[in-house]
């Protein structure tokens, strides 16, 4: 991978990250609080672990989930990691959840494409062998995300 390539994917990562914490700001309902390395503990990106044990404490960290959200109402908690894909496929999309899933049990995988957004456990996306569900919260209707397409479109071609 270039470098050019690495930082267009890096962007396109970036721009999907922001694009799903905005909508669920929007709600008013979560707080959305940044929670994975590269935010919470950035000098982790350059460490190079000499022992194991230390190496995979960090590499388990390095596979944190992006946020947290907190239901304001419920006070649950949802660890969630946000991908960026240009198409969906169903073995991507499951070779990721398995990443995760070897750290953060719980988690929860939402996917930015331009034709729309999914979401799902990551449990669940294994046990459906990569497939993914369309995106639906009842505070976030389509129109809504159709309105956060929109912004992506103009960033990502």
């Amino acid at each position: 991978m270039t470098d050019s390539h690495f930082t267009e994917q890096l962007i396109k990562g970036k721009i999907a990250e922001i694009i799903f914490a905005q909508m669920v700001r929007s709600t008013g309902a979560y707080a959305v609080l940044e929670f994975g390395y590269e935010k919470t503990l950035p000098e982790l990106a350059h460490l190079h672990p000499k022992g194991k044990g230390t190496a995979e404490t960090i590499e388990i960290i390095k596979r944190a989930p992006d946020f947290t959200i907190i239901n304001h109402k419920t006070k649950e908690v949802h660890l969630v990691e946000v991908k960026f894909m240009s198409t969906l496929s169903n073995s991507a999309v499951l070779r990721t959840a398995r990443t995760i899933q070897q750290s953060w049990k719980s988690a929860a995988l939402f996917l930015v494409t331009p034709t729309g957004f999914y979401f799902d456990t990551t449990a669940n996306i294994i046990a459906s062998k990569g497939a993914i569900k369309a995106f639906k919260h009842k505070r976030i209707p389509a129109k809504t995300q159709a309105k956060y397409i929109e912004v992506l479109s103009k960033f990502i071609h």
